[in-house]
């Protein structure tokens, strides 16, 4: 028991999670309303999406636990048009191309766990809610229809049931049910949510001894957030602006010229030279790259790497569109990758954090080439 013990305590040390996920992705459900307060909860979770393997085994020891457990699904969806009340289109895309819009699905008989009656009631009669933020940059309206191009290239037509807090929905910009986000094509979960009545050492066990891909998020009461945590989508798209895109090969994507031309620039920077970023990079990158000559470590940062393999804007997914492809945050121009091969100096990582960067290194799936935006204050003028 002992031995077994040290291994349950090694195995939390390197499955902590990161507070949103792999390169933005958003993965932390922030505030429970009616019922899962009251249970011990174990969620899990692995980066991008859980494997249907995985979900097989965290079913198979969920029921030899005699727990419960719920899915939470998660694609990136394309919103082509918005047609309020009086059937007159408010919002529309240019041909071809489509808004992202990264949706959560749960399944309606569990809603009640998270939600409070009236949300579980709209999302069982299969309406979208939606987060005030992303309510806020489309112009969303309670009645309003969602005309969404699914990950099976269909057409749903969805009503607008409620307009929640960020905090509220997730850090999601909708949540819709099970039923609605298969017709979407959500066909993928990105975490499962296990509760009981009391959470013992056989839990993690049984858990543990069925699930055979072990680099897995596996949280527990109060799991301390990943300092490097990153902006969820609607705060990016709140700070940075939106765009439309349309499809290249499933990862590489087309963002609108209009937004493009107005956001990205291509300048010389010391030590990389040239790089082509979202213009509010310039300051907070400048800062970091000259903090880092006038501490002497500038030959730790490798301008061939960057300029051979690296760079900063890339208009791409994170993972194809077929497995829920959320936006690299590459496509916004706000993520930089510099030391492609020969990783960085803990001092420059430290740099990096001061001047408003998370680091990839520590996240689950750890990304050590890169550097994203997070922290605006370095940026204002």
């Amino acid at each position: 028991m002992k031995k077994l013990g040290l291994f349950l305590i090694a195995f939390f040390i390197v499955l902590q999670p990161s507070a949103f996920g792999h390169d933005g992705e958003n993965d932390i459900e922030n505030k429970k309303f009616n019922g899962i307060e009251n249970y011990d909860v174990i969620t899990i979770s692995q980066p991008g999406v859980l494997y249907y393997s995985v979900t097989d085994q965290i079913l198979e020891s969920v029921k030899n636990l005699n727990s419960n457990v719920t899915f939470i699904g998660r694609a990136n969806v394309g919103l082509e048009k918005i047609i309020d009340i009086n059937n007159v289109e408010t919002l529309s895309t240019n041909p071809d191309y489509l808004y992202s819009l990264s949706v959560k699905s749960i399944e309606s008989k569990y809603a009640d766990l998270f939600y409070t009656d009236e949300i579980t009631k709209l999302i069982k009669e299969n309406k979208i809610i939606i987060s005030n933020l992303t309510a806020e940059q489309y112009s969303v309206n309670i009645g309003d229809k969602l005309v969404l191009v699914g990950m099976n290239e269909i057409i749903t037509e969805v009503e607008v049931g409620e307009i929640i807090p960020d905090s509220e929905i997730g850090w999601f910009e909708a949540v819709v049910s099970k039923d609605v986000g298969y017709e979407l094509g959500i066909n993928r979960n990105i975490q499962a949510i296990i509760w009981d009545s009391k959470v013992t050492e056989n839990h993690f066990v049984e858990i543990y001894k069925n699930i055979k891909y072990k680099q897995l998020r596996v949280t527990f009461r109060d799991a301390k957030a990943n300092k490097n945590w990153v902006l969820p989508t609607a705060l990016v798209k709140n700070y940075f602006g939106d765009f439309q895109i349309k499809e290249k090969d499933g990862t590489w994507i087309i963002v609108e010229p209009a937004w493009r031309n107005e956001n990205i620039e291509r300048k010389e920077m010391p030590i990389i030279g040239r790089a082509t970023c979202n213009k509010i990079m310039w300051k907070p990158l400048l800062g970091a790259l000259n903090q880092v000559i006038d501490e002497g470590l500038e030959n730790t940062l490798y301008k061939e790497e960057f300029q051979k393999s690296g760079g900063c804007y890339a208009p791409r997914r994170i993972n194809r569109f077929n497995a829920g492809g959320s936006i690299s945050r590459h496509a916004w121009g706000i993520a930089i990758d510099i030391n492609v091969k020969s990783g960085y100096h803990p001092r420059v990582v430290e740099i990096f954090n001061e001047w408003g960067f998370a680091w990839g290194g520590t996240w689950t799936s750890p990304d050590e080439m890169h550097f994203e935006l997070r922290d605006l204050s370095p940026s204002v003028p």
